[in-house]
């Protein structure tokens, strides 16, 4: 292939890679006015305008919601736990109005203390003796006092095996 020369007659030209380059730079430029001007006539501009705004009102209004939503969540936590202790409140309450009362004051006394008038003549059921199981640990002396990795490998070694 023979290398292009400039043009006859035309002293001032550039060579021919760089006006080939120019010409394709002139067509992109082009090419960019006409996709520009279809960008921003018609109703395009107020619908890319639109989608913007909503996009803008997404992100800002985002943060503000979820407060609100956590507020909404963390109110109704709230009023559980109040009813809850209004139910408490109540239960106290008769508690307290049943331990003023003298006749449910003696019952209580009696049951619970022990407690007799003069006179009455106190007798207690005492149940059988009955073998029950252990339910402490065997005292400090009786276990092996065992080093911490001698523990450790015991335990690996069972998990393992």
């Amino acid at each position: 292939m023979t290398k292009p020369v400039r043009a006859v007659g035309a002293p001032r030209r550039a060579p021919m890679p760089v006006q080939r380059v120019a010409r394709r730079v002139e067509d992109t430029a082009y090419a960019a006015r006409g996709v520009g001007a279809a960008a921003v006539s018609g109703d395009r501009p107020f619908v890319i305008g639109l989608i913007g705004v909503l996009a803008l009102a997404v992100v800002m209004l985002s943060g503000p919601f979820q407060s609100y939503v956590d507020g909404r969540a963390r109110v109704e936590a709230l009023q559980t736990k109040i009813e809850a202790l209004d139910t408490e409140n109540a239960s106290l309450r008769q508690r307290r109005a049943d331990l003023n009362d003298p006749a449910n004051l003696e019952l209580l006394a009696r049951e619970q203390q022990g407690m007799i008038r003069p006179g009455e003549v106190p007798f207690a059921i005492v149940p059988p003796e009955v073998e029950r199981p252990l339910i402490t640990a065997p005292p400090r002396s009786a276990q092996r006092d065992v080093a911490w990795h001698e523990r450790l490998w015991e335990a690996l070694t069972t998990v393992f095996s």
